[in-house]
């Protein structure tokens, strides 16, 4: 490109592109700041929830995994959030049904393990129990090894 406007023109250029790089560079880091994984509406299933939950704890997201879950859920009664880094999973089948307000599904989990060695690295079987809650929404309840 051949400037013709003289000096002048060429610093408005210059000036020009670091304005638009900043433009650019603002705009990459508030999609970053976006939530990774977006909650669904009280009306999901059970599994839905499920499948979210362990969306956000392989996105490192435990602030939306703690809203999919019910107040009482924590790591001593099966929330891997914070304790491991869950790298894959997989839902496996059709959960039991305890009751009509309860659900428990096998899950497969690859983490890389808890410090204490309770959470082994690697591929392991984890359940979840989901209630429902009196407003009609299904939260996570308990997890762990065993049902």
């Amino acid at each position: 490109m051949r400037w013709t406007g003289g000096p002048d023109m060429s610093i408005r250029r210059i000036h020009l592109g670091r304005l638009e790089l900043g433009s650019m560079v603002l705009v990459l880091l508030l999609g970053a700041c976006a939530p990774a994984v977006a909650l669904p509406p009280d009306s999901a299933s059970p599994e839905v929830v499920l499948d979210t939950y362990l969306r956000a704890l392989v996105a490192g997201d435990c602030a939306i995994g703690h809203k999919l879950a019910v107040g009482t859920f924590s790591t001593s009664n099966g929330d891997l959030c914070g304790s491991t880094q869950v790298k894959a999973y997989g839902i496996l089948g059709a959960p039991a049904q305890p009751t009509t307000d309860e659900e428990v599904f096998a899950t497969t989990l690859t983490t890389t393990g808890t410090a204490d060695g309770t959470v082994p690295a690697g591929q392991i079987t984890w359940f979840y129990a989901l209630d429902r809650q009196p407003n009609g929404s299904w939260r996570i309840s308990g997890g762990g090894s065993g049902p």
